[in-house]
C-alpha cells in the first residue's frame, strides 16, 4: 500500500510528467519518488531552520551577610578630630574621605552593605543595612536567547533587584544588563559582530559578572572599572586555530559599571569611546590551558558635554587552568580628566588588580582565595575627593548540590596602607544560587 507522501509524489510527477510531455515508466517510479521525498525533508529542514527558536534561562539569587565595624560602610571623612591625616589633600579640597565605598561587598553586583552618611552629596544606597546583618534576595535574572537565522541571533538579558522602599514608595528595581544582536557573516563560524548593549572586552571578569557564573561571590576591586555593560557595536574575531583573539568596540561609553560614576548610557558629547583587547591561547601540554592577554580604552569623559575631555584604561590579564584548578590575574591602570563645572568626577587610577585561585576539591566541593589591592583618587573639583589605597584578602567555599543549586560563602577582609588607618569594614556574605 502506497503513503500519504508517496501518492503525493505521484501526483506531483503525473503533473510534471504531463507538462513536459514525457510519463516516467514504472520501474522508475521508486527511484523518483525516493528523490522527491528527500527534497520534501530538505524542503522542511530549510524552513524549520529559518523559523525562530527562543531558549529561556535565569537565576535566583539568594543570600545572607553580616557587616562587621563601621556599619557596613567602606568610607570614613577625614576630619579635624582625625588631625587631618592628609594635610596636602585638606588643602585642595572641601571635604577627604579615605577608603573605599565598594570594599564591603555583599554580591556579585558588587553592592555594599552601606555607602555611608558623607556630608555634602545625595547617593542612591541600594541596601542601606546600616550595619545590621540580612537576608537578601541579591537578584531574579531572566535571559532570553533567540535565533533569528542561521547566523544571526539576539541575547536579551534582564536583572530585577527587589530592595527596601521608603516615603510610600517602591525600592524595587530592575536594569537592562544585555540587549544585543550577534552577527556571524562567515561560514567559518570564527567571527562575531555584535549590536546593541553588550559584555565589555575590557579583561576577564566581565565573563563572570552573573552570581551563576562566578565562582565565588564577591568581584575584584577593579570590577567596577571592566563589567559595565557599554552601548554601540563590537566585532570578535579568531584567528590561528583560536591561539589569537581579537576583540574591538566603539561604544557611547566606558566599561565601567553603570553606578559609578564614570559611565552613561547614552553619549552627551561628540566623542566615541574605542576599546580593544588581543589575547593568545598557546597549545600547551599535560592538560594545561593558558590565556594571557592586554586590553585597553580611550575615548571622551562620559556625562560631559565636552568632548575634550578623556578617559583611558591600559590592562594585563591572564588565567590558567590546570586541571581542577584555575589561576586568575588581572592589573589595570586609568585616568579620567573629569569636569567639575559639570559636576563630572576625575580619576586617578594608580594602579589595581588581584591574584585569584580557584579550586575544586573534589566535584560537590570547592575552594577560593583571592588577593587584591587598589590606590585611586577620585575628586570633584576642589569640592570634595576620595582616596583609596586599599587590600583585600577573601577566603570563599562552594558547594555544589546539583547542576542547579551552588551555596557559596565567602570572608572579606579589608585593609588600608600608605598611611591611611585601618578602616573596621570586613564582611561576611553567602549566597544560594538556583539557575533554570
Amino acid at each position: 500500500m502506497l503513503t500519504v507522501s508517496q501518492v503525493v509524489a505521484l501526483a506531483f510527477l503525473a503533473q510534471t510528467s504531463g507538462e513536459q510531455g514525457q510519463a516516467p515508466s514504472l520501474s522508475e517510479l521508486p527511484d523518483r519518488i525516493e528523490v522527491l521525498e528527500q527534497r520534501l525533508d530538505q524542503a522542511e529542514k530549510t524552513a524549520r531552520s529559518r523559523e525562530p527558536k527562543l531558549r529561556l534561562g535565569g537565576s535566583i539569587d539568594f543570600g545572607f551577610f553580616l557587616p562587621q565595624g563601621n556599619g557596613g560602610s567602606g568610607v570614613v571623612q577625614d576630619v579635624a578630630t582625625l588631625n587631618r591625616l592628609f594635610p596636602a589633600e585638606a588643602a585642595r579640597y572641601c571635604w577627604v574621605f579615605f577608603g573605599d565605598l565598594y570594599a564591603p561587598m555583599v554580591n556579585s553586583r558588587g553592592e555594599p552593605a552601606d555607602m555611608g552618611q558623607l556630608p555634602g552629596v545625595d547617593r542612591f544606597d541600594s541596601i542601606h543595612s546600616r550595619g545590621a546583618p540580612s537576608f537578601i534576595v541579591n537578584e531574579a535574572t531572566v535571559l532570553l536567547d533567540a535565533t533569528l537565522l542561521p547566523n544571526l541571533s539576539a541575547q536579551l538579558g534582564l536583572n530585577f533587584v527587589p530592595r527596601s522602599g521608603q516615603n510610600f514608595s517602591f525600592g524595587d528595581f530592575f536594569n537592562l544588563d544585555i540587549a544585543q544582536v550577534e552577527w556571524v557573516p562567515f561560514e567559518a563560524g570564527h567571527t562575531s559582530i555584535f549590536f546593541g548593549k553588550f559584555e565589555s572586552v575590557l579583561g576577564i571578569e566581565y565573563r563572570e559578572r552573573r552570581a551563576s557564573q562566578r565562582f565565588g561571590i564577591t568581584p575584584s576591586l577593579i570590577q567596577r572599572y571592566t563589567s559595565g555593560t557599554p552601548l554601540g557595536v563590537k566585532a570578535r574575531t579568531k584567528l590561528f586555530d583560536d591561539v589569537l583573539v581579537v576583540a574591538l568596540s566603539l561604544t557611547n561609553g566606558t566599561s565601567v559599571v553603570e553606578p559609578f560614576h564614570f559611565y552613561s548610557e547614552i553619549d552627551t558629547n561628540w566623542a566615541k569611546t574605542g576599546s580593544g583587547r588581543v589575547s593568545v591561547h598557546p597549545p600547551l601540554p599535560y592538560e594545561l590551558d593558558l590565556e594571557v592577554g592586554a586590553s585597553g580604552l580611550y575615548g571622551g569623559q562620559d556625562v560631559s558635554r565636552l568632548s575634550t575631555g578623556e578617559v583611558w584604561f591600559l590592562g594585563f590579564d591572564a588565567r590558567l587552568n590546570w586541571r581542577t584548578v584555575t589561576l586568575k590575574a588581572q592589573w589595570l591602570k586609568g585616568f579620567s580628566k573629569g569636569s567639575p563645572d559639570e559636576g563630572v568626577y576625575r580619576l586617578a587610577l594608580n594602579g589595581g588588580g588581584y591574584v585569584e585561585v580557584d579550586w575544586m576539591i573534589i566535584p560537590l566541593v570547592g575552594v577560593l582565595g583571592r588577593a587584591e589591592y587598589r590606590d585611586a583618587l577620585v575628586s570633584l573639583g576642589t569640592e570634595r575627593a576620595y582616596l583609596t589605597k586599599g587590600w583585600r584578602a577573601t577566603l570563599g567555599v562552594r558547594v555544589v548540590v546539583s547542576q542547579n543549586i551552588v551555596i557559596k560563602a565567602e570572608y572579606l577582609y579589608n585593609g588600608e596602607y600608605g598611611g591611611v588607618p585601618d578602616i573596621p569594614n570586613n564582611m561576611f556574605t553567602s549566597s544560594a544560587v538556583f539557575s533554570f
